[in-house]
């Protein structure tokens, strides 16, 4: 299951990544605003949202108690399907996303969804990303209505697993941006993904568990459906072939087109591909157009041939 969600564009062909590239929503990719020379998103305009909804839920804290399941502002607002049952509180089916206690690490969230939100934003057009979006927020009372009826009464507020499985879209659409000291994105969210899971399985949190790969589960589907991620068969990770690459890429070097072997044609300019989808054909440099010419020429010929 985990190697399915994070292949990503590993093991296509040439032709496939650029029919991949290619099938980038432009519409809507622009802006909604700006602030200074800030752009702003649909991505970051949410991340607003939420550290407005962050600090009135710390007000909120303040005048009526701390506890949120007793707290008569925000307890109307935290989904809980007896509530929904019995007060038909069908609101509460969103409204718990923006209940958020204030907390260091939910701020890093916030950065963090406007920094690859607006990755996954400008790959699928913002209003893909804005259905996304809602879905992620109704998915998981939906689960939790579907637990219900076994039994499981499971109230739930803030919106730090909508965040994760945006960072899951973003994995899945550039599984080989280097993120964080040049690692890069597929083995990070595979990381963070294990110990969670590590963590809700020690606590015996099997709800939180479900809620994990549920919203893995529903960003995988609708990237599927969008025809942005090819999710195959399932394999686990080349490790070796990930130093290899790594240690291949510190040893560029310039050879005739004939000596150059498909395979590793394609090895060479995965990370321009890469880096074409995140920044546009137009961030690249003179030597990568050069590589990525000398790559077409070099297909082009063996298709003659054959």
């Amino acid at each position: 299951m985990v190697s399915f969600l994070f292949r990503g564009m590993e093991g296509t062909n040439l032709k496939e990544q650029n029919a991949m590239i290619a099938n980038r929503n432009y519409e809507h990719c622009e802006p909604l605003t700006w602030v200074g020379r800030l752009p702003v998103y649909l991505a970051t305009a949410l991340a607003g949202v939420q550290l407005v909804a962050m600090i009135l839920t710390s007000l909120a804290q303040a005048v009526a108690g701390p506890v949120i399941e007793m707290n008569p502002i925000l307890a109307p607002l935290v989904f809980s399907f007896g509530e929904v049952l019995g007060r038909w509180s069908v609101w509460q089916y969103v409204t718990y996303a923006f209940v958020n206690p204030p907390d260091l690490f939910f701020l890093l969230q916030i950065v963090m969804f406007a920094w690859f939100g607006r990755d996954v934003e400008t790959y699928l057009g913002r209003r893909s990303f804005a259905w996304l979006y809602v879905a992620l927020i109704v998915a998981m009372p939906v689960l939790l209505s579907a637990l219900a009826f076994f039994g499981v009464n499971w109230p739930l507020y803030g919106s730090g697993s909508i965040h994760f499985a945006i960072f899951i879209a973003f994995a899945l659409l550039y599984p080989r941006a280097e993120i964080f000291f040049r690692i890069e994105a597929r083995w990070i969210a595979l990381a963070l993904l294990g110990i969670n899971t590590l963590q809700c399985l020690a606590a015996n949190n099997w709800v939180q568990l479900a809620m994990l790969w549920w919203g893995c589960a529903v960003v995988a589907v609708w990237l599927r459906f969008e025809g942005v991620a090819r999710l195959q068969t399932p394999e686990l990770p080349d490790i070796k072939g990930f130093f290899r690459r790594r240690e291949s890429a510190r040893r560029l070097r310039v050879v005739p087109k004939d000596e150059i072997e498909e395979p590793e044609v394609h090895e060479a300019i995965d990370p321009i591909l890469e880096k074409i989808a995140r920044q546009g054909i137009g961030s690249l440099t003179k030597a990568e157009r050069e590589k990525l010419e000398q790559a077409r020429a070099v297909l082009l010929e063996k298709e003659r041939r054959n």
